[in-house]
């Protein structure tokens, strides 16, 4: 990234010498992302992050069909923040938001999806891995309904893009558009990416001067988009596998006090994901023993940081708002160490100890 932020200052959209090769270094970007993702060189658009891909992907297939007869949009209950709040803007373009209910382990319910189906569905947004809980939806299952009643699919595939098991493609997976944000795979923040599959009309939510084929409009941030491709290039095909031998070993290291809200033994979860709780103990007060020990975790998403709600997700699971307060989400990388991992079980078991002290003398 570091030519682009200096010396390399073009604008990829002037003609000059500067311009033209700020515009081949981001083509050649595109390039890699589009590999990827199984799509067409064409079909990628960059964009701000995955909030943005998903708001794009959602707001701009509404606008694009605002006068058609097809004016309901589903939505899983445990999605993202970015997906569910683009309710109210739907509502103000006449659309009616359905929330599709979940099982215990953050999952589609593919008969409740059935039963909403209709032909005035327009689009369905089912994620492709829940990003608090680690666990896969049956992308297939979800997609035949979907489009066995002509409704788009978007698929929010922040957290699966790095997964070289469960990475989501456009060529192989019934979907139609796919949302991916770069800081998920080691890049830098600020920059994500909607797959958009050719011929799916997306009207845009930023104009401006035809940028990103008149998609998204706004000057190309282009050390972002390179810093974007690079990280896609250095994803390895053992990388779930180093994330899962640290997961593993720290589930094992915390023991049977903390209580795991999947399988973390099956095929289908995130290898990088543990989410669970401490019963009878407070995330928040767990957390803030953590962060003095020197471990980063949280208890929900990371946009949610700070709120004093309990997770939706664990609300659509089932989950007592009680026991939403005990939840605790670790995520591990490929770089994590087994050593790493063992350090961290003993000091969240410290952690533990302390609360639980403490909440006995109180």
């Amino acid at each position: 990234m570091e030519p682009w932020l200096g010396s390399e200052f073009g604008n990829p959209s002037s003609l000059y010498e500067e311009g033209r090769r700020a515009k081949a270094a981001i083509d050649e970007a595109r390039e890699t992302l589009a590999g990827r993702l199984g799509c067409l060189f064409g079909e990628i658009v960059f964009t701000s992050s995955g909030t943005e891909a998903a708001n794009l992907a959602i707001l701009g297939a509404a606008l694009a069909h605002v006068d058609g007869p097809r004016r309901r949009v589903l939505f899983g209950a445990a999605e993202h923040h970015c997906v569910l709040h683009c309710e109210p803007l739907l509502a103000r373009l006449g659309f009616r938001v359905e929330l599709v209910p979940v099982d215990r382990q953050a999952r589609t319910d593919l008969d409740a999806l059935e039963r909403s189906m209709g032909p005035d569905v327009l689009l369905g947004s089912f994620m492709h891995a829940n990003n608090e809980w680690g666990t896969l939806q049956d992308v297939e299952a979800i997609g035949s309904i979907l489009q066995r009643h002509g409704a788009l699919y978007l698929l929010d595939a922040v957290q699966t893009l790095g997964s070289s098991e469960f990475g989501p493609r456009l060529d192989t997976l019934p979907v139609d558009l796919i949302a991916v944000s770069a800081h998920k795979v080691g890049g830098p923040k600020g920059v994500g990416a909607l797959a958009v599959r050719s011929g799916i009309p997306i009207r845009p939510l930023i104009v401006g001067g035809g940028q990103e084929r008149e998609v998204r409009g706004g000057t190309e941030n282009v050390a972002a988009i390179i810093g974007f491709a690079a990280a896609v290039k250095a994803i390895r095909e053992d990388d779930d596998s180093f994330k899962r031998a640290a997961r593993d070993r720290f589930l094992g290291g915390v023991g049977s006090g903390f209580v795991p809200s999947a399988d973390y033994t099956e095929s289908d979860t995130l290898a990088g994901h543990a989410h669970g709780r401490f019963p009878g103990l407070n995330a928040e007060s767990i957390l803030i023993v953590l962060d003095r020990l020197g471990v980063s975790a949280s208890s929900g998403a990371a946009c949610s940081s700070g709120s004093l709600e309990p997770s939706h997700v664990a609300l659509s699971c089932g989950w007592s708002p009680a026991e939403a307060a005990e939840a605790l989400r670790f995520t591990f990388g490929h770089q994590t160490t087994l050593e790493e991992a063992i350090w961290a079980a003993e000091r969240v078991l410290r952690a533990a100890e302390q609360v639980a002290s403490a909440r006995t003398i109180a």
